[in-house]
């Protein structure tokens, strides 16, 4: 028996949002994967790299202050290098391209129903890309600036501004309208956004880590008695761990996603206005629902 897709315009409880996050994965899996590595992918594969190549200068500096029992100046120039910019760089260009990845693919998914081809979700993701990085760019400066200010403003800001890649590409809002937008949304609704976001991030950290130390575990082992290298076994792991724990965030941008659609809901009800308008057409959301008694 097929099961129901998706609705994602529905107004859902706490419960509902992980629910419906890993019955969205299960049946989305095979055309999100697909669009989430070949579009995302080059950019999560090429943070790897650089943080691969970092790490190995970090490690070799760690190694200096052991032997040496010093830490000198040369040292800290291996640290704070164009290679550690760069890392930081790649690293907000990434989470944006996997933000904008699982929007487009949203968006195109609740507009038609359907699951969207890789193309087609290229060419939402194109045009949205680089509206949405900036305002990563600034949403990131205002949370740091936020969380030295006691913290709070931080997580305030963090949560505000957590539905804007969706707001973005869902209603092509400029970066002004999406700050309105966001904390239009989150008025009313910020402690369980919080709470979602809070929930969702656990679930990607302990899927994340648990898979991790066991390929992690693995690929050190077998690049240390390949090369009988420490310095050469540092880079191989790090640069294959970035990799899985950027694959796992999709689980938390698909739940944030989710909950941007409840937020929607609760404040427009299009959804509703939706499923009104299909009422005595030949449009039957449970067509493929067979008949239980």
């Amino acid at each position: 028996m097929a099961q129901q897709k998706v609705q994602l315009r529905k107004i859902r409880d706490f419960g509902d949002n992980f629910s419906d996050t890993f019955q969205f994965i299960r049946q989305e899996f095979k055309p999100l994967a697909t669009s989430f590595l070949l579009i995302s992918g080059i950019f999560i594969l090429a943070y790897a790299v650089v943080a691969a190549m970092f790490q190995q200068a970090a490690f070799t500096g760690l190694i200096n202050l052991i032997t040496k029992g010093v830490y000198t100046n040369t040292e800290v120039s291996t640290i704070l290098t164009p290679t550690y910019f760069l890392m930081i760089g790649l690293n907000i260009l990434s989470l944006t391209a996997m933000r904008t990845v699982v929007a487009a693919y949203m968006h195109h998914y609740d507009t038609y129903n359907a699951s969207p081809t890789a193309q087609q979700v290229w060419q939402i993701f194109i045009r949205h890309l680089l509206i949405v990085f900036i305002f990563s760019i600034i949403r990131f400066v205002l949370v740091i600036a936020g969380c030295f200010l006691c913290f709070a403003p931080g997580i305030y800001l963090f949560t505000v501004l957590m539905p804007f890649s969706n707001a973005i590409v869902s209603e092509d809002l400029s970066i002004g309208d999406a700050f309105s937008r966001c904390f239009d949304l989150i008025k009313e609704n910020f402690w369980i956004s919080l709470a979602v976001y809070i929930v969702g991030f656990v679930i990607f950290w302990v899927c994340s880590a648990s898979v991790s130390f066991s390929v992690g575990l693995i690929v050190g082992l077998i690049s240390y008695f390949s090369t009988k290298e420490v310095n050469t076994t540092v880079p191989i792991v790090t640069g294959v761990l970035s990799f899985i724990q950027y694959l796992f965030y999709l689980i938390f941008f698909i739940s944030a996603s989710i909950h941007y659609y409840n937020l929607v809901e609760i404040k427009d009800g299009t959804g509703l206005a939706r499923r009104l308008e299909n009422l005595g057409s030949n449009i039957n959301p449970n067509t493929e629902i067979e008949e239980q008694y």
